[in-house]
C-alpha cells in the first residue's frame, strides 16, 4: 500500500552487516547474477534500497537500484516486470484472511506472481487438507494448494477450523520464500492542534468529514502523491481509499462511537440486518436503502446502482484488484453473483455461500460502495472533476493532477448536516521534507509521513502533534517468483530467497532507522489480529517448539549473526561470492 516509509539514508549501517559474509569468500556454482531491487521515487524509498543493497554486498551479492514513479511502479509490480521490490500490505479488514487471500492465483494484488507465468505450472508444493474435509495434495500446483485451501477456508463456519487453516496457508505461503516481512506497521502522522474531530482507523484510513477548524472553512492535508485511481473498484491504496471514502457511502462504514471506538454501522442501509440461513447453509441478506440516497448530481441512488457496482467490481473484465473480495458471495466463481435488487422496495438481497465474520466490514470497502452504470461507462470518469459522480459526503470540485484534489461538502449527501468541514483540500506529494515544511508553516494542517532523522526532534517539539497509532499491516520486500536468479528449479530459488531473508538486521531498522515503534517481523499476517487460543495470530506463527522462536525465522538480536552465517552457507552452495576488502 503507499505509505511512504521514513528511513534514513543507509550507507551508515554497513557496520552493522559485516557478520554476514567473509572478505573475499567463494562458494560453489556460478557467480552471482546482479539483481534489481525496484522502488518508487524519494529519499526514504532510495534509503531502504541502499540498505539491501548494502546487506547483500556484505554477503557478496549484488543489486542495483532502479526508481520508479509510484503509478509506474505500482503497476510494473503488478505486471511482474521486476525481480525484487519494496512493498507494504494493510489489512483490509479485521480478520487475517485479508492478508493471505491476497496471494490467490487471481488476485490483482498478487505482486509476486504465484501461480501465474511460469510459476503456473510448477507443481512442487505438498498440502494435507484431509483433516478439514479436503484432500491431500502430492506436488500440486499453486492453484491445487493455495487456492483450494484459501477457498476452504472462505466456506468454513467454525472460526477455530478458519485459524488453523490459515496458519497452514500462510506455512505454504512463507515456503516460497518470495516474502521477505521486514516489520509490522506503525501510523506515523501529525496533526495540528486546532484540527478537531479527526479520526483514523488501524486499516490506515484518516477522516476528515466531521472536523472543524477554528476559523476556517477548509482543511488542508496531504496524504501522499497522485493517485493511480479513484474509481471504487479499481482502487488497491490506502490514499486512495481514504479518497473514496469521503466520495462515497456504501451500505456501511467505519464510525466512533461515544467512547471512541471503532465500530461498522449503517450508511446508505436502514440497519445492518442479520442473515437468514438457508437449508443448503447459504446465508442471505436483504438491505433496505435509506429513503431519500441520491448522487451528487442530484439524480436518485437505487438499489440497482448497488447491484450494478457489485457485479462490475466482481466481473474478471473489468480487472479489479479486489475483485475477489467477491469471493463469499454465491456464484462468484461463474461470474453470476447472487444479487439481485427491487428498485421499487428499495431492496438489495445477497447470498453468501457462508457465514463471513467480517462481512459488515466488507460492505464498508470501498470495493464494495456503488457506482452508476451511465457514469462509468465514460472509462475516463474518475479522473476529472466534470465526470466524477458520487454519492458520499464530498464531491470532486478540482483536480490538478500532481498537485491538488479539492473536495468540497455534497449538498445532495442525506446526512450532509453532520458534514462539518465544507472544503478539503489534498495536497499531493510523497516528498517527507516538503510535507513536514509545509505543516511547520502551518499551511497543511495533517500530513502522513515525516522525515525518519526528524523524528526524536518531533517526539520532543510536538508530543501532541506527532502521533504514532497502531496500524494493521507489514511492511516487506518481495521476490518475483518467475525470475529464475541464475538457477535451474524453484526449489533452489526458494532456498535462496529465503537465506536472503536471514541477512537483513530488521532490530537495527526498527530502532536505529525507522524509530516508530515497529516491530520486527518473522511472518506475514500482521500484530494485531486475535487467534483461536486467545493469543495473536503471529505469536502461532511457525514452529515456535521445534525452532525455538516464533514465526519463521528468529529475528531477536542475538539470533542475527548465526543467521547471517546459516545465509552465506545455502548462497554458496549455489554461487561463487565475492565479497570486496
Amino acid at each position: 500500500m503507499k505509505k511512504v516509509l521514513a528511513i534514513l539514508l543507509a550507507a551508515v549501517m554497513l557496520f552493522s552487516l559485516t557478520a554476514c559474509g567473509k572478505k573475499n569468500e567463494t562458494g560453489a556454482g556460478k557467480a552471482a547474477p546482479t539483481m534489481t531491487y525496484l522502488y518508487n521515487e524519494g529519499d526514504a524509498h532510495k534509503a531502504i534500497g541502499e540498505y539491501m543493497q548494502s546487506a547483500l554486498a556484505a554477503a557478496g551479492l549484488k543489486i542495483q537500484l532502479e526508481s520508479q514513479e509510484w503509478n509506474t511502479f505500482l503497476n510494473t509490480r503488478k505486471e511482474g516486470n521486476y525481480t525484487i521490490a519494496r512493498n507494504g500490505w494493510l489489512g483490509d479488514y479485521n480478520d487475517p484472511i485479508s492478508f493471505l487471500d491476497m496471494w490467490i492465483t487471481a488476485s490483482g494484488n498478487n505482486d509476486c506472481q504465484l501461480g501465474k507465468g511460469a510459476h503456473k505450472d510448477v507443481a512442487i508444493y505438498d498440502l494435507d487438507m484431509t483433516k478439514w474435509g479436503g484432500s491431500k495434495v502430492e506436488n500440486g500446483t499453486w492453484a491445487q494448494t493455495y487456492d483450494v485451501i484459501i477457498g476452504m477456508i472462505k466456506k468454513e463456519s467454525d472460526n477455530a477450523k478458519r485459524l488453523e487453516m490459515m496458519h497452514a496457508a500462510e506455512d505454504l505461503l512463507m515456503s516460497t520464500g518470495t516474502i521477505v516481512p521486514i516489520y509490522y506497521y506503525t501510523d506515523l502522522y501529525m496533526i495540528d492542534d486546532s484540527v478537531k474531530g479527526f479520526f483514523s482507523s488501524p486499516l490506515g484510513y484518516k477522516y476528515f468529514s466531521g472536523t472543524t477548524v477554528e476559523g476556517k472553512d477548509a482543511l488542508n492535508v496531504c496524504l501522499a502523491s497522485e493517485p493511480d485511481t479513484i474509481d471504487p473498484a479499481l482502487n488497491s491504496a490506502v490514499d486512495g481509499a481514504t479518497l473514496v471514502s469521503h466520495l462515497f457511502a456504501g451500505l456501511a462504514k467505519w464510525a466512533q462511537d461515544d467512547k471512541g471506538q471503532l465500530v461498522i454501522v449503517a450508511d446508505c442501509a436502514e440497519e445492518l440486518v442479520a442473515p437468514v440461513v438457508n437449508d443448503d447453509g447459504t446465508v442471505t441478506y436483504t438491505y433496505t436503502l435509506r429513503e431519500g440516497l441520491k448522487w451528487s448530481d442530484g439524480k436518485e441512488l437505487k438499489a440497482s446502482d448497488f447491484e450494478f457496482a457489485w457485479k462490475r467490481a466482481a466481473d474478471p473484465e473489468t480487472a479489479a484488484d479486489y475483485g475477489y473480495m467477491f469471493d463469499v458471495v454465491k456464484g462468484y466463481a461463474e461470474n453470476d453473483l447472487a444479487v439481485t435488487a427491487d428498485d421499487a422496495a428499495r431492496t438489495i438481497t445477497v447470498t453468501l455461500s457462508n457465514s463471513v465474520a467480517y462481512w459488515n466490514e466488507l460492505l464498508a470497502f470501498p470495493t464494495y460502495f456503488p457506482v452508476r452504470k451511465d457514469v462509468v461507462e465514460d472509462e475516463s470518469w474518475a479522473t476529472k472533476p466534470e465526470t466524477y459522480i458520487s454519492n458520499g459526503a464530498y464531491t470532486m470540485k478540482a483536480w490538478e493532477h500532481d498537485s491538488l484534489i479539492t473536495l468540497q461538502k455534497n449538498d445532495n449527501f442525506i446526512d450532509a448536516d453532520k458534514v462539518t468541514m465544507p472544503t478539503l483540500n489534498f495536497y499531493l506529494s510523497d516528498d517527507a521534507n516538503n510535507m513536514l515544511a509545509n505543516f511547520k508553516k502551518g499551511d497543511w494542517l495533517m500530513i502522513d509521513d515525516v522525515p525518519t532523522n526528524e523524528i526524536a526532534t518531533l517526539k520532543k517539539d510536538y508530543p501532541n502533534e506527532f502521533v504514532i497509532a497502531g496500524q494493521l499491516g507489514t511492511y516487506y520486500v518481495c521476490f518475483n517468483v518467475n525470475e529464475t536468479l541464475g538457477l535451474e528449479t524453484e526449489e533452489q530459488r526458494a532456498e535462496v530467497r529465503k537465506a536472503i531473508a536471514l541477512l537483513l538486521d530488521r532490530n537495527y531498522i526498527c530502532e536505529s532507522i525507522a524509530q516508530g515503534g515497529q516491530v520486527p517481523a518473522s511472518s506475514f499476517v500482521a500484530m494485531g489480529l486475535t487467534d483461536s487460543n486467545g493469543k495473536e495470530f503471529y505469536q502461532n506463527a511457525g514452529d515456535e517448539a521445534a525452532n525455538g522462536y516464533i514465526g519463521y525465522f528468529d529475528v531477536s538480536p542475538e539470533a542475527f549473526e548465526g543467521n547471517c552465517e546459516k545465509a552465506v552457507e545455502i548462497l554458496k552452495k549455489y554461487y561463487k561470492l565475492e565479497v570486496a576488502d
